[in-house]
């Protein structure tokens, strides 16, 4: 059984004051056999050397990330340090930060990383907690792929790093005191975890009902739907998206044998007609358009909370939903840190933790109810304890 424990603080121009705040809201003591530390918190936490001095006193493993907004029981904010703390006697965690990335090194690195934690653990990972990296030559589908072909498909849940800058020039990752832009940070959790996974992007009325078959992909290219170049589908809908136009508009992706869709964005229109997608367009599978709006939002939050108070699990919750979903609830942007925060009943409910999320990383289940592990955008996700 994993318990969890959340600190939070936003002093991080005294760094005395707030590695005190921080672990003035553990109780070290009643930690148990094993512990390890999740992170997420603004830049300027990293760049003050607050990590450091935290982990010169925690008696445990961190790996972290940089976030736009964090948030806990104990208080919400962009500018925010939060830290949540799993603890157990009988379930066991390592931790592990791969070498720089590029696009040359990056399966050698993570394989050689994921290999050495493994054999350190008592028996195979039954979870993996994982913060990745933001590479512009390595999309995060491509990391995924790669660590779910690398791991056989262990049940992987995460995020990538983001910021508050609105750009993806200066995220960081790490691993206790070491910070890098381009490494990859796990913890590998052998033991009865047993986790619950939620994931919804968007409410059913907010999907078109027009389904296409891809015809034709290449990895995250999306090629042709229904014979055609993808472009020209989504003419054929009443949908025009441009070149060098932001395009704000998921695609629903029915991958074969899965439950529910997966929700993935539209990051840049080819010269050929071509979409390059925020995930695996495999050929085969289905589409349809979804629709994002604030009501959406709250909406499919709502419905995300409401699966997890029903699952009856009690011991914390880890929340990334998707940065795009902060942006698109302006100038409300905190209404779904509130609407979590409220449903978790200030903490009452259950010990929780929200960082948004640069990409979305989280299993769904397919029909037969086996975990699959899936990369999303625009995603409410979370991981109940």
């Amino acid at each position: 059984m994993i318990k969890m424990i959340t600190a939070y603080t936003e002093e991080v121009d005294e760094l005395e004051d707030g590695v005190a705040e921080i672990l003035g809201q553990i109780d070290l003591g009643a930690l148990g056999k094993n512990s390890v530390g999740l992170v997420t918190c603004h830049l300027d936490f990293i760049d003050s050397g607050f990590i450091d001095e935290l982990c010169k006193q925690l008696p445990f493993d961190i790996i972290g990330m940089s976030t736009l907004a964090s948030a806990n029981q104990h208080g919400q904010s962009m500018y925010a340090f939060s830290l949540t703390v799993l603890t157990s006697d009988d379930v066991v965690f390592k931790t592990c930060m791969s070498a720089s990335l590029n696009e040359g090194n990056y399966q050698e690195e993570i394989k050689a990383i994921y290999s050495d934690t493994v054999k350190k653990l008592p028996g195979p990972p039954s979870l993996i907690l994982t913060f990745f990296p933001f590479i512009k030559e390595v999309n995060g589908a491509v990391l995924h792929k790669t660590l779910d072909e690398i791991c056989e498909g262990i049940p992987f849940w995460g995020s990538l790093a983001n910021n508050v800058e609105g750009n993806f020039d200066n995220c960081f990752v790490f691993h206790n005191s070491k910070i890098d832009k381009t490494g990859l940070a796990m913890i590998l959790v052998h033991g009865p975890a047993d986790p619950e996974f939620v994931v919804i992007s968007l409410p059913s009325q907010n999907i078109g009902k027009n389904r296409g078959q891809i015809t034709k992909s290449d990895g995250c290219e999306l090629k042709e739907v229904n014979g055609i170049p993808a472009q020209k589908y989504l003419e054929t809908l009443g949908i025009i998206i441009k070149a060098d136009a932001p395009i704000i508009m998921p695609l629903m992706v029915y991958y074969e044998g899965s439950a529910e869709p997966v929700a993935l964005g539209i990051y840049a229109v080819n010269d050929d007609g071509s979409l390059l997608c925020g995930g695996e367009m495999p050929t085969g599978a289905s589409i349809a358009i979804g629709e994002i709006t604030s009501a959406g939002i709250l909406a499919s939050t709502g419905e995300g909370i409401d699966r997890i108070i029903k699952s009856k699990k009690r011991s914390g919750a880890l929340y990334l939903p998707c940065i795009s979903r902060y942006m698109m609830l302006a100038p409300k942007q905190s209404a779904e840190l509130a609407l979590i925060s409220d449903k978790m009943e200030n903490g009452k409910l259950m010990p929780f933790m929200i960082a948004y999320a640069g990409g979305e990383l989280c299993p769904v289940p397919d029909e037969t109810g086996i975990l699959r592990n899936r990369f999303h955008n625009y995603t409410f996700s979370a991981c109940v304890f």
